[in-house]
């Protein structure tokens, strides 16, 4: 590549100016070179000339920079900006080009493309850069460079470098080449990068000082850039936030707000009230198209994606317009969180809504989301619900009775369940003198559910089962109000085993609790909706599982899923589901395993279903452990620290499932420590066996022969009474092993305490027989089609968001995680697919026929 190249290039950099090489990008750029289209899309400030302009100078290829500018809308002006960039090429060819003049025509083009086909030296790499492409909007220019940039050349590359996503009409030679695209995602500096630039900078800064500057400027070059200047102004003084973001904020009011009109700023501090801001929503808040259409003065600060369909306020930029919201009225602040609330209510986004209003002080909204969420909440969103009401005005529970049921069932969800019921006995009296009235029927028949659900979850302990009359009552106040309760208020939560209860157990003690629980269904059905419907059957189910009755168990399961589906109870179902997964894959019946993991994927459609992305993770992950596809297992079951987000009380099966993969991955002090931990657990009979069994086999493993054999024998005592041997068969060869291994020491005269010799050869059996059936099932499936577990349900999820254009924080919070399991999920992505970014990975799954 010639040198004198770079010469020309005053606009891009000069002599006193430093760049930064960031390699990262340029090794992109590269791959994406390959291609013979490469977009580079994202809005002012994010340093797009400079990372293109840094990978061409060193990349090994001849290369023409188009300049575009809104005078290139004509023909003739754009042929002489062309034809002087090809000149840096050849100036043989670029004379040849003048004499052509610019090819409006299809006959003039054929000349264009034959002279330069003859030009063009075939082992030779060419790259044109077009850059701010979007200046270009004039058919005719657009028509040639369109036909020039998906033309038939291999071993030219075009690099279009624009504010907004270039559009074509497709063209037949357009419509076959999908371009390689950088975007925002990828533009952002990583702080490395922006402590590497500080450098260049002659800017020292203490690690804990970089990553509170890089928070603050979340990565964008712009920002960094005033961060930077901020810092030159004060060198050698210690880091302070307001000081270094009074200096930015000094910048942009003195170089960035000048350019705008007041009708544009007063918008602007408006929009610093709201998180993310639709199109929609923007025009709800601002009423006014021109104002709106001046926002592209600001875009280094207010990012816009057409498939996020959203706007997104760099933090520095909203916290300088946050310093400026005392010029708003408080009715105009109203206005704003209200026009939110309505809008995050409309589109499923509840707590959002829910902040919204309480800014307002509209706590009839807050009450109504309230009521649309369901009976039991996750622990943090129980917590927000409960400080929320607690900073709201006392007179709330005057104003709005349906709060006092709400807040006691948020205690409930919370696990305060004393409180509760004080609380909802201490409000009674007051309900039953009220006028009688709908209303009054309604939070009554309110009041008596949760004091039934208390009874209920506290039966396991107290062995009192009197919470029978709590739901009778409330059936009766159901029928005085009138009303049908609909998902999602109306959709049970379960814990991790559907017969909670507490060892010592024996069958008939199991016997009474499903009996009880069978007695209160039609209650709860009638008075919440449908409420628990399947949960009966669920039970026996459960039960006639671990007893290992498969026909019976199959029975009772088949008929609670199909209850539960008619009544859109969707926990039920997939623990119906979950049941029949094991008992099929017990059996090694390929068909059967096969429609229900397509019944559990079907679950994911639901979207009042509102856990139903961590029990898809939970059931399919305990599937994934014990058919040996652990690479097919949600990340954040793999991870030692990340939790779903489900109630504390429902989280055993999450903790069994870990401890299964940690063991086995050869893992066996993470998972006896697991094991051993008793946080989040509730010590329920089935739950106790399946970690008791887990734990020996481990210990076994672990070369800790007497632990073994002693955690065996305490499963041993806590199953035989109620004759619950499936959790030792589902261990399958090692449960094998371990029993062989305790039969040889006590015929070898060592006395175990506690467990019978004779009861030994059944759980051998049963656990050589279920490891044939499971080696069998795996050989079928090995000959069989895998394709559609080449992504987990989570990696699946997350790639579709990310087709959607949502970002990794709007993940997050759609699916319940943290924004760190979404990046880990994100690179487990690319890994799988070997995709070079998000594009990429959209590309590539699309073509494997991952995203329908």
């Amino acid at each position: 590549m010639a040198k004198d190249f770079f010469h020309g290039f005053a606009s891009i950099t000069s002599e006193n100016q430093l760049y930064l090489e960031r390699l990262r990008i340029s090794r992109l750029l590269e791959k994406a070179a390959k291609n013979q289209v490469v977009t580079v899309v994202a809005g002012a400030g994010f340093g797009k000339t400079r990372a293109v302009y840094s990978f061409v100078r060193k990349y090994n290829a001849r290369t023409a920079w188009i300049q575009c500018s809104e005078q290139d809308n004509n023909g003739k002006q754009f042929w002489r900006n062309f034809t002087s960039a090809v000149s840096i090429i050849s100036r043989e060819t670029a004379k040849k080009l003048e004499a052509l003049e610019f090819p409006a025509t299809d006959e003039q083009f054929e000349h264009y493309l034959e002279l330069r086909k003859k030009d063009l030296i075939p082992n030779e790499k060419y790259i044109f850069v077009y850059d701010d492409f979007q200046l270009i909007t004039e058919k005719t220019v657009l028509s040639f460079l369109e036909k020039t940039i998906f033309n038939s050349f291999p071993n030219i590359t075009s690099i279009l470098i624009s504010r907004s996503e270039p559009c074509f009409e497709a063209t037949e030679q357009s419509a076959k080449k999908l371009p390689a695209r950088i975007t925002v995602e990828e533009l952002l500096f990583s702080q490395n990068e922006m402590v590497s630039y500080f450098m260049l900078q002659n800017i020292r800064t203490a690690p804990q000082t970089a990553s509170a500057i890089y928070h603050d400027t979340e990565g964008w070059a712009f920002a960094i850039h005033l961060a930077a200047l901020a810092l030159k102004n004060s060198p050698g003084a210690a880091y302070v936030p307001q000081a270094l973001r009074l200096n930015i904020f000094q910048l942009i009011e003195s170089e960035i707000m000048p350019g705008l009109s007041a009708e544009l700023q007063h918008f602007l501090v408006k929009l610093s009230l709201v998180k993310n801001a639709t199109p929609e929503l923007l025009w709800e808040i601002g009423k006014d198209i021109s104002v709106i259409k001046e926002m592209k003065k600001v875009d280094s600060f207010i990012r816009f994606d057409n498939r996020l369909n959203s706007y997104r306020m760099n933090l520095l930029f909203m916290n300088y317009l946050q310093e400026r919201q005392k010029e708003l009225s408080e009715e105009e602040k109203k206005d704003v969180w209200v026009k939110t609330a309505l809008w995050c209510a409309a589109n499923n986004q509840k707590m959002e809504a829910i902040i919204n209003y309480e800014k307002a002080g509209d706590y009839n909204g807050v009450i109504r989301i309230l009521h649309t969420l369901p009976l039991m909440l996750p622990n943090n969103m129980a917590r927000f619900i409960l400080d929320v009401l607690d900073r709201a005005p006392k007179t709330i529970y005057q104003n709005y009775l349906e709060t006092i049921v709400i807040r006691n069932r948020t205690l409930i969800s919370l696990g305060l369940f004393e409180k509760s019921w004080e609380e909802t006995h201490e409000i009674l009296p007051r309900l039953k003198a009220l006028t009688d009235s709908p209303e009054k029927h309604k939070i009554l028949m309110a009041c008596y559910m949760n004091l039934g659900f208390i009874g209920l979850i506290q039966a396991s302990y107290t062995n009192q089962f009197d919470f029978i009359d709590y739901f009778r009552q409330a059936a009766i106040e159901s029928r005085l109000a009138d009303i049908v309760v609909k998902a999602p208020g109306n959709v049970a939560i379960l814990s991790s085993y559907v017969c909670r209860i507490i060892a010592p157990a024996p069958a008939e003690k199991i016997e009474k609790y499903i009996t009880a629980l069978g007695e209160t269904i039609p209650y709860s059905v009638e008075a919440l909706g449908g409420c628990q419907a399947g949960l009966h059957e669920l039970a026996l189910g459960e039960f006639d599982f671990f007893r290992g009755l498969f026909s019976a168990a199959e029975k009772h399961l088949l008929s609670g899923f199909a209850k539960a589906r008619e009544m859109q109870q969707y926990e039920i179902e997939n623990r119906c589901l979950f049941y029949l997964l094991r008992i099929y894959l017990s059996r090694g019946s390929s068909k059967d395993i096969e429609n229900v993991l397509s019944q559990l994927n079907e679950e994911l459609k639901e979207p009042y279903y509102l856990n139903r992305y961590y029990y898809h993770d939970i059931v399919t992950g305990w599937f994934h452990v014990q058919t040996g596809r652990n690479d097919q297992l949600a990340l954040w079951l793999k991870s030692d620290y990340e939790k779903s987000g489900l109630n504390s009380k429902t989280r055993g099966l999450e903790k069994l499932v870990k401890a299964k993969y940690f063991f086995s991955e050869k893992r066996y002090p993470a998972a006896l420590a697991l094991i051993e931990s008793r946080e989040d657990v509730e010590p329920l009979l089935f739950g106790d066996i399946e970690m008791k069994v887990l734990e020996a086999v481990c210990r076994y493993r672990y070369q800790d022969r007497e632990g073994a054999f002693n955690i065996l024998a305490e499963a041993y005592q806590l199953a035989a009474p109620a004759g619950l041997f499936m959790p030792f068969a589902e261990l399958g060869k090692d449960m094998r092993t371990l029993t062989e291994a305790v039969r040889k020491s006590i015929a070898a005269g060592s006395n175990i305490e506690g467990l019978s010799p004779l009861w030994l050869e059944e759980p051998r059996r049963n656990a050589a027989d279920y490891a044939k059936k499971l080696f069998r099932y795996n050989g079928q499936e090995r000959t069989g089609n895998t394709e559609e577990r080449f992504l987990s349900a989570r990696e699946k999820e997350v790639l579709t968001g990310l087709s959607q254009g949502l970002t990794r924080e709007e993940i997050a919070g759609a699916a319940s995680i943290s924004p760190n399991t979404v990046k880990s999920v994100v690179s487990s992505i690319y890994n799988k697919l070997g995709a070079l970014n998000q594009a990429d990975a959209v590309r590539l799954a699309a073509e494997k026929g991952i995203l329908s």
